[in-house]
Formats: structure tokens, sequence, C-alpha cells
């Protein structure tokens, strides 16, 4: 066995710390397995619902306990992948003494029963707390809080409406495949089963309208309230804002509240067979000399050889009272466009009445923020100049506007912007930062990679070209400076070509490297080289290249370099 430096010898156990966390098993030299323990012996946990607060804002402090009993909750630890269980048990029966467990991350979920499709009355509560073992620690969890983890909701009428319905009127409520439906006098609470991340609760109401003078007229009406997640409680609100000869306007509000969170949604539908719906009070959002609700299309001739775009692109907001809110969520068909968000301080969805940390960035592009949105009562947002930005990024680019006044009228319209072009070879970027920069090693440094390629991945090595890593020290690690990730067999050293890369794939898993399947043929492949940051570290100052050469079935290939530098 090679003589190996002491700064080596430390990089074997900076991988080793790595492989701990990240739930392997590693055999220590007195022939023990790589064990920490959990201590549930402290563990407290709460239950609260999320009941209609007072004030219109429901905190964790205010949260209403709810009246369960908390020891017959099932308690089960899953590994990381939140699939595979490794111990099972009643809340009221945990283990007192220590959990031995290899050591890595695991997930800890408590459900109070099974979550039905709907029903009344029927509400669980639950949670899911990570956790980490290390090796030889102890790991303790203790003050814990389970929460709703059904959809709630609830139908009411004010009098005056009530008065003028038939006692046959019903209010259908569906999500996904469950419905419910609550009769007019219905006081309960409807429970649904969250069948995703975010929900459309679809509201069917029908009945007769008895107004004086006037024959009963049937009525039917529906709407949607979008993007309601489970811990949601949804009360539903319908009341008369306005009668007059030949029409009834009927008003829904929906509020929806969350632990530390307020949501309110703002509808307005008329009913009755004689009125027609009347929208023209709710904010409007324009496309200036053209159709905001078609596609925007830029060929690459539609920008200058500077790259500006040659096109006017303005959006422009009005609202007939002061805006209380304006989002703007961005989505996109090209993965590089919406990681490259971050260079430039912005996330994928954005305040614009409340914009944070994004303010400082939106203001340089020269985009109404804060105060110069809220409270207004028309916003013009000339974005030509972003297009200079987007101009790289071939693919379609989505930022849904929502604006809601203060009378409660709420307006969605989404801008497509399409960047005409040929996407040759694959794409890689850095989620977060830019690629093509080099970032200096500090502790909370990540690098996330993000490569895709339309036809899918051929062929995909990285070469580590470092100051002070040597190919002959990443041999002692079970590692070399050519890998290859389709292929990890086919990994070799440049400077040993007795190197035996029949080992290889498992290094490189421990490292947060995709091999094999999990490269080959994808079209989007995701992993971090941040485990490998702690083992460059210790090896000294210097800077460090990781030269990554991926092809495409089509043959296409793109070289794109990770610039590290270490102090």
């Amino acid at each position: 066995m090679k003589l190996i430096k002491s700064t080596l010898l430390l990089a074997v156990a900076a991988i080793m710390a790595v492989s701990c966390q990240e739930g392997l098993r590693v055999n220590d030299v007195d022939g023990h397995q790589n064990t920490g323990y959990l201590s549930l012996s402290a563990l407290s946990v709460e239950v609260v619902s999320d009941h209609k607060p007072v004030d219109g804002e429901l905190s964790r402090a205010e949260a209403t306990r709810a009246d369960v009993d908390i020891n017959t909750f099932d308690c089960t630890i899953y590994d990381e992948s939140g699939v595979n269980v490794i111990k099972s048990f009643k809340y009221g029966e945990r283990p007192q003494e220590a959990i031995e467990l290899e050591a890595g991350k695991y997930l800890l979920k408590m459900i109070s029963g099974e979550i039905p499709g709907a029903a009344f009355e029927s509400p669980v509560y639950g949670l899911t707390e990570p956790f980490t073992i290390v090796r030889k620690q102890t790991t303790t969890l203790d003050n814990l809080v389970c929460t709703l983890q059904n959809i709630q909701a609830s139908v009411s009428y004010s009098t005056d409406l009530r008065a003028a319905l038939s006692a046959d009127t019903t209010a259908a409520l569906t999500v996904g495949s469950s419905s419910l439906v609550f009769g007019v006098d219905e006081t309960r609470s409807g429970y649904f089963k969250a069948e995703k991340a975010l929900n459309d609760i679809d509201v069917l109401v029908k009945g007769m309208y008895r107004q004086e003078g006037k024959d009963p007229a049937a009525f039917e009406f529906n709407t949607t309230i979008k993007n309601v997640k489970a811990g949601q409680y949804s009360d539903i609100q319908l009341y008369i804002e306005y009668s007059g000869e030949g029409n009834i306007s009927i008003s829904v509000t929906i509020d929806g509240w969350v632990v530390d969170q307020s949501v309110v949604y703002d509808l307005a539908q008329l009913v009755s067979e004689n009125v027609m719906v009347d929208d023209t009070d709710k904010p409007t959002i324009t496309l200036v000399d053209g159709d905001i609700d078609s596609p925007v299309t830029l060929a690459q001739t539609d920008f200058d050889q500077s790259g500006n775009c040659t096109k006017s692109i303005v959006v422009d907001i009005a609202a007939k009272s002061p805006i209380t809110a304006l989002t703007v969520d961005i989505t996109s068909t090209n993965p590089a466009m919406t990681s490259s968000l971050a260079e430039y301080g912005l996330t994928s969805s954005i305040d614009m009445c409340n914009a944070g940390a994004a303010a400082s960035a939106l203001k340089l592009m020269g985009l109404a923020v804060n105060n110069q949105v809220l409270g207004q009562t028309a916003v013009s947002y000339d974005i030509t100049a972003q297009m200079k930005l987007l101009k790289e990024y071939i693919g379609t680019h989505s930022f849904t506007v929502t604006v809601t006044d203060e009378q409660g009228g709420n307006t969605e319209k989404t801008l497509a912007i399409t960047i005409e072009g040929e996407q040759v070879g694959p794409v890689a970027v850095l989620k977060g930062l830019n690629i093509d920069q080099r970032h200096t090693v500090t502790s909370d440094l990540s690098i996330d990679v993000a490569v895709s390629a339309a036809s899918g991945i051929k062929d995909f090595t990285v070469q580590i070209v470092s100051d002070t890593l040597t190919p002959d020290q990443l041999g002692g690690v079970n590692l070399c400076d050519i890998l290859n990730l389709v292929e990890p067999t086919a990994s070799y050293s440049t400077v040993d070509p007795t190197f035996d890369a029949s080992g290889i794939a498992e290094s490189l898993t421990n490292l947060g490297f995709p091999t094999g399947a999990d490269v080959k043929d994808k079209t989007n492949v995701e992993f971090t080289i941040t485990p490998f940051l702690s083992l460059l570290a210790i090896t000294g100052p210097g800077d460090h290249d990781f030269i990554m050469t991926i092809t495409d079935n089509d043959g296409n290939t793109t070289v794109k370099s990770l610039m590290i530098k270490t102090l």
C-alpha cells in the first residue's frame, strides 16, 4: 500500500464523514457498524387544529389545540426516501431506550389515522420530521407539532340569502376523486384527502331562488378554489352583494388558513337565469399592442448585435381600487432558465408588493416593487430590456401575473414568451450560481448541478484538475481523475495505469454522483458535489476544476467546467 501524505489521511476522513451522513454502511477498524442513536424519551408532541381566528390571522401560538388522544397516533421511522420502514410503534408505546440506527438521514412520521377521501368531521393530524443519525452520537427529538393533514372546508350563507333559497339547495365540493354534498343548513366541516401538493376544490351550487313578486327561478353556478394544500381550511361564504330589478348578484368569499399563514381568495358570481356575469370591476392585465392570452414569439433575428430585443413588450395593470397583492410566478420549458434566476437575486415566485431580498435586483431592472405597487391603481412593466437575459434560453417562459384589489377583485393572466432557436447539445448549469464563474469554498457553499439533454445523455465524463489534490492522492481513496458517470468501470487515472475501477461506482455514489442507469439516456440529471468540497478544503489553497464533457444521443457534445477555489 502506498504511503499517503497526512493531507490524504484527512481526505479519507472527510469522505468517510460524508458517507456517514448519507447513511452508508461503513465498517470501523474494530469491525463495529457505523451506527448512532435516536432518543425519544424527551419527546413531547402538541396537536393543533387550524380554525378560523378572530382577527383573520393564525399564528402557532394562537392555534387551537385539538382534542385528540396523542397516545394512539401511529409513529413510523422511514429511511430518507420516505418509503422503506425502519421501525413502527404507537406514540404511547414509544421506546424509552435509545434506538440504534445506521448513520444517515431519516424521517419520523406521525399520523392520527387513515385519511378518508371525503367525510364530514373527520380531521386527521400528523407530522413529518426529518432527522440525522451521526456515528456514535445520540440524536434527540423533543418538541414537535402535529397539524391537520387533510383539507378542511365548510359552506355558509348570509341570513338574507339563506331566506331566499329553497330547502333543497346544495353545494357540492369536489377534491380530486372525492366529493361531499352540503345541504343549505349544513354546519359541519367536510374533510378531503389532498391527492396532490396543490389541489383544486370544485364548487357547484344548485337550487331555487325566490325573489319577492317573482316566480322562483332555478340557478346553478360553479367555481374553483385553486392551489389548496393539506392543512388548509377554506370557509366558503355566500351572500347577496347587490339585488336590483332583473338581476341578482351573489358574492362568494373563500378564506383559507394555514398555520402561520393567511390566504384569501375573492370571487364574484351572478346567480339566476336572468343575469350575466359582470367582470368590469376586476383589475385588468393587458399587453400593450398585443394579446396577453397569445404567446409572444421572439426569433433570434428579433435581437440586435448587442443582444437587445427590438420588439417592445410592456404589461399594463389597472385596478378601480388600490392594489393589495400582485405576484409573478415563473415557469419554463428550459430548466436552465429557472436555475439561472438566483444569479439575479430572484426566485420562481415573486411578491411584487413585498419583494424582500429580491427588491434590489428588481429595481435595478427598472421594475416597480413594494410601495410602487401596493396601494396603487395603475402599474406598468416594460420588460423589453429583460428579454436580453432570455435570449440564450431556447424554449417557452411563462410569467403568471395575479393581482388583487382592495374590493376583492382578482385577475390572473399568463404572459408566455417563446424564444425560438435551436438548442444544440446538452445544457449544464449550477442551481443558484453562475457556472462560468469560479466559486470560493465557504461553510455554506453548495454546488448543485443540473444537466439537460433533449435526446438523452450518451456519455458523461468528469475530469478533476486540482492544484492540490493529485491523481495519486485520489487513487488512495479509490477515486481517479477521469470519472465516467455512464460507465463507472471505464474511469481511469492519468498517472496510474494499474488503477482498478471495478469498485469506483460505490465511491462515486458515496460522494453524491449519479452513475449508470441514473445517467444513461436521461434527459435531466441533477446531482451535488458539495460533499466533495470537504475533501478539497483540507488539501490547502488552490484552484480546482471539474471539467464535464457531456454527449447526447444525437452526437452533440458540451464541455463545461465547475470552477472551485479553496483558501
